[in-house]
């Protein structure tokens, strides 16, 4: 097996069974997926060399924070049940009948978001903005 990012097949597979999870999913698939997820992100600090083709490590470390590769690893977990936390926000939808009179009614206010919580919680230590998805500058002047 292969390091896909900065995760190892087998580790990810030892990580999902560790967990009671059994995946259904191509590894080396969901892994690549969630690296995707993982590189769009905005981290503090800088590439330990600009040249490297990954974000990590940073700050003149030289080995990959165990946080970044658990966060890989849950990002390709909501992958492999389906989900894509760089999916598309669309209307929240407040009520669905099925059969017969069909009715299905959306808010008119706010989105319907998926949050994911564990992988949220891994990133939150080295992401600019806590993971809050607010970034603000101020300056005076």
């Amino acid at each position: 097996m292969a390091i896909i990012g900065y995760v190892e097949q087998t580790d990810f597979t030892t990580y999902a069974t560790a967990r009671g999870i059994t995946l259904t999913l191509d590894t080396a698939v969901t892994l690549t997926l969630a690296l995707d997820y993982i590189e769009g992100q905005s981290y503090k600090g800088d590439k330990t060399d600009p040249d490297q083709v990954l974000e990590f490590p940073r700050d003149d470390e030289t080995v990959i924070p165990q946080g970044i590769k658990n966060a890989q690893m849950e990002a390709a977990l909501v992958y492999d049940k389906g989900s894509d936390p760089l999916s598309e926000v669309g209307p929240r939808v407040t009520e669905k009948t099925v059969h017969g009179a069909v009715t299905v009614r959306y808010s008119d206010t706010g989105s319907k978001t998926i949050s994911y919580r564990k992988l949220n919680l891994a990133l939150r230590p080295f992401l600019t903005n806590g993971g809050s998805g607010l970034q603000m500058v101020a300056t005076r002047g």
